[in-house]
């Protein structure tokens, strides 16, 4: 059985993307990435990407991550913030927890394509 199966499919996987973006959109930290942003299109890529790495049917249909990001200069901790939010929101739907260590992973491995190797905040003294 797959993580992809474990969260039940689809509908588990929209259920924990829908709650994950509406999150990011409003999130006082990262919120302001996603200002004039589609959130339909987000979240659909969201479930996109999700259910791949999950083991699911879905295939990702956007452009690279890369491309997509890299432009937005999202910093270390915006990427940690969106990290975080996920992994709370996966603590909240009950997903077990070996699943969620494997897609924090996933989505950690990410860093270096998605964010700037920069931190949010001033540089250490």
């Amino acid at each position: 059985m797959t993580d992809f199966d474990r969260l039940g499919g689809a509908e588990g996987v929209a259920q924990v993307m829908t709650r994950l973006v509406d999150r990011m959109f409003t999130d006082f930290v990262i919120g302001f990435l996603f200002e004039g942003r589609d959130r339909d299109r987000i979240l659909m890529h969201e479930i996109e990407l999700a259910s791949a790495h999950l083991g699911g049917p879905a295939a990702y249909s956007g452009r690279p991550i890369g491309a997509v990001h890299r432009p937005l200069r999202i910093h270390r901790g915006h990427f940690h913030r969106r990290v975080a939010i996920l992994r709370k929101v996966l603590t909240e739907l009950d997903v077990p927890a070996d699943v969620i260590e494997r897609w924090i992973a996933h989505d950690d491995s990410l860093e270096s394509v998605v964010a700037e190797p920069i931190d949010c905040g001033p540089p250490p003294a």
